[in-house]
């Protein structure tokens, strides 16, 4: 059964539907060839109107999560029956991701500096900056139950955010301080490799463990890069899964 869930989050709504469909999905077991609720039964669910329960399937059929059999309604593909919990394909802050992974993380700022784009040749290049702009640059750790998760460091002009940040602000998430800064951030285009920490960020055991590191460009609505990020989850305790087509 469908239950009613109101839906409350900084994504689209179309985005929300998606979401909350996947997790119906997920949560009720359902296999290749079973069928998802109609478009009625989602509206009066969700709460939402029709147009965005229509965009919302329209992204998971683009997922190839959801197949339309005209006249009959739609029905879960293979893909989505795989049950992949933590894609590595979603686009989302290291706070949601953290979170979604049942952890509750304490974050711990390292250093937060406003630099020239010279100082970061890779970062400018992502970014499209000349060497002479500056860069608002966040080096952080992400925290659980005494063991670090997450290593992070995010790099952003200053002139989209309007000058470097409070202090109270730099344990939140970045990508909602450039939301709020008028620049919604939608999607990425990353790449992944098996690393070690940089020399000096941790001592003990954990500097000589294989960290992942997600080196991402981040897009705005409009396709602005916005965001250069560097973050390194590590191995032992985080891990992503992915389908392969």
């Amino acid at each position: 059964m469908l239950t009613t869930r109101p839906l409350r989050s900084h994504k689209k709504m179309a985005e929300q539907v998606r979401d909350a469909v996947s997790d119906y999905i997920r949560e009720h077991g359902l296999k290749a060839g079973d069928r998802i609720p109609t478009e009625a039964e989602l509206c009066a669910a969700f709460g939402v109107s029709r147009p965005s329960v229509r965009e919302a399937l329209r992204l998971l059929e683009q997922e190839r999560l959801v197949v339309t059999e005209h006249g009959r309604g739609r029905f879960v593909t293979a893909a989505a029956a795989l049950n992949i919990a933590r894609p590595i394909t979603v686009f989302e802050s290291i706070s949601q991701m953290l979170a979604a992974l049942g952890y509750a993380p304490q974050t711990r700022v390292l250093s937060a500096r406003t630099l020239l784009a010279a100082t970061d040749p890779q970062a400018a290049a992502a970014l499209g900056l000349q060497p002479e702009a500056e860069i608002f640059v966040l080096e952080r750790l992400r925290e659980a139950g005494g063991q670090v998760l997450v290593y992070s460091i995010d790099v952003v002009p200053v002139a989209l955010m309007g000058g470097a940040p409070e202090a109270a602000a730099l344990t939140g998430s970045v990508n909602a301080l450039l939301d709020k800064a008028g620049h919604k951030l939608v999607m990425s285009s990353a790449n992944v490799a098996a690393v070690f920490l940089p020399s000096g960020v941790l001592t003990g055991p954990a500097s000589a463990e294989p960290w992942l590191l997600v080196s991402e460009t981040c897009l705005s609505e409009t396709g602005t890069p916005v965001l250069y990020a560097r973050d390194y989850h590590r191995g032992s305790l985080i891990s992503f899964n992915f389908s392969r087509q």
